[in-house]
């Protein structure tokens, strides 16, 4: 009976251990962790490397430490995992790079590793961050040096000199292209000089240039040539003309013919009135007239800025003043643009200098 319950006892207690070894063995084969570092002491702002090795199963994910965990060092850099597998099983290398700008004795926590959906738990460990010992009883201390005066050097004065010349005469260069240099007038700014009625001539020359008519495009045509007469009255005999509708401009025309300011006679001014309303026609009613037509418009056009110009009374000095103030304003403007252009230059150019 004694042996019986021996024999019991010694089955259980194999029974246990056995399955001990079963619970632990694929612990050990597939949950093994490692942590280490190459050294535990540093000088401030020295760099320790902290590893975990992992042995796990192939298949198993195994998740690292990541961010701040390693307070209070702090972490500088993560490196690679390094990896080997040998079978069934995956031997992982994690290194961190970990330093501490502080003396004195620290603890690396404990750190968190996965491994499928077990958790493991490295040691913490201890280490000591040393200052760094100044010993001034061996540092030699010397006064501040006095000052000491240099000759100063002359060897580069010619470069100097070259410079300042070559500033000047691109400075002079500058006043002379645009303000002593006789600027030829643009082809805007020689019309504009030209008196009314030979600005009214040119502008018919270019219409008999264009190709209005042959386009067939005739409210283009009638459009440039009503501009041209109105524009010719606007400056010489009311200078409201080119607002003024057709009926507004003849209505004018007449009751300065009636008051004896214009010697216009009623050829004229029913001829004028003639070529408004027909271009009026042409612009606003669709109308088409014959091309023969409108060449005959504008020779009445040509023929009645004649008459226009023989009906006005001869120029007073007053307004003789005024185009000689107007020429000299235009002058004066042209003056003020290059001397706008050419302070901008020479700005442009100081500036590059010194830069």
């Amino acid at each position: 009976m004694f042996k019986a319950n021996r024999d019991i006892q010694v089955y259980s207690r194999l029974k246990v251990l056995i399955l001990s070894i079963l619970v632990i063995i694929p612990s050990l084969m597939f949950g093994q962790i490692e942590s280490a570092v190459d050294s535990t002491q540093i000088r401030i702002g020295e760099q320790i490397t902290y590893t975990i090795s992992v042995q796990a199963d192939s298949t198993d994910l195994v998740i690292f430490p990541e961010g701040q965990t390693f307070m209070p060092l702090e972490v500088i850099e993560f490196y690679k995992t390094d990896s080997l597998k040998e079978n069934n099983l995956m031997q992982l290398v994690k290194q961190y790079a970990l330093t501490q700008f502080d003396s004195g004795k620290y603890t690396i926590p404990q750190q968190k590793v996965q491994i499928g959906e077990k958790v493991f738990f490295t040691d913490s460990v201890k280490i000591e961050v040393r200052g760094i010992v100044v010993d001034t009883t061996k540092q030699k201390l010397y006064d501040i040096k006095p000052l000491i005066e240099v000759d100063r050097s002359y060897s580069g004065w010619w470069k100097i000199l070259l410079l300042i010349c070559l500033l000047v005469a691109l400075v002079a260069g500058v006043i002379y292209w645009f303000f002593l240099r006789k600027k030829p007038m643009t082809e805007e700014e020689k019309i504009a000089i030209l008196p009314p009625y030979e600005r009214a001539k040119l502008a018919l020359q270019k219409l008999d240039q264009s190709n209005y008519l042959q386009r067939k495009d005739l409210k283009g045509y009638y459009s440039d040539l009503t501009m041209i007469i109105r524009q010719y009255i606007d400056e010489k005999v009311y200078d409201h003309a080119l607002e003024s509708t057709t009926q507004e401009l003849v209505d004018r025309l007449q009751l300065l013919k009636d008051g004896n300011q214009v010697d216009l006679d009623l050829k004229t001014i029913k001829n004028i009135e003639t070529v408004l309303k027909r271009a009026d026609l042409v612009k606003f009613a669709k109308s088409r007239p014959d091309q023969e037509l409108a060449k005959l418009d504008r020779s009445t056009v040509v023929l009645e800025i004649d008459h226009v110009k023989d009906a006005l009374p001869e120029p007073t000095e007053e307004e003789k003043l005024e185009d000689v103030k107007y020429l000299e304003e235009l002058a004066q403007k042209r003056k003020r643009r290059r001397i706008i252009w050419s302070s901008m230059l020479a700005v442009l150019v100081v500036i590059g200098t010194y830069v």
